[in-house]
């Protein structure tokens, strides 16, 4: 394991996040814990270890369209261009 750690932050709906701690903790775990093992499985498949199926009559685009809060959506628009601008703006 690395020996440094960091912090992240993402919204959720709230009622989502009281139901995941509630599975979590029926499971023995916390949250944080199995953000953990999931973001390790996916490096371990290089995949994301759940299935998504996305129905026939729907475009490769709106396969997570269900799954997504639109308002989260906007408020996380081009998190991660502008997280690398950032980066690298003083590497100029």
């Amino acid at each position: 394991m690395a020996s440094q750690s960091t912090v992240m932050q993402f919204r959720m709906d709230t009622e989502l996040k009281h139901e995941a701690e509630k599975l979590f903790r029926d499971l023995g775990t916390s949250f944080a814990e199995a953000l953990r093992i999931f973001a390790r499985q996916c490096v371990l498949t290089r995949s994301m270890p759940i299935a998504i199926a996305m129905p026939r009559h729907e475009s490769a685009s709106g396969a997570f369209a269900q799954y997504a809060d639109p308002d989260k959506r906007k408020l996380e628009g081009n998190a991660f261009a502008k997280a690398m601008e950032a980066k690298y703006a003083n590497a100029r």
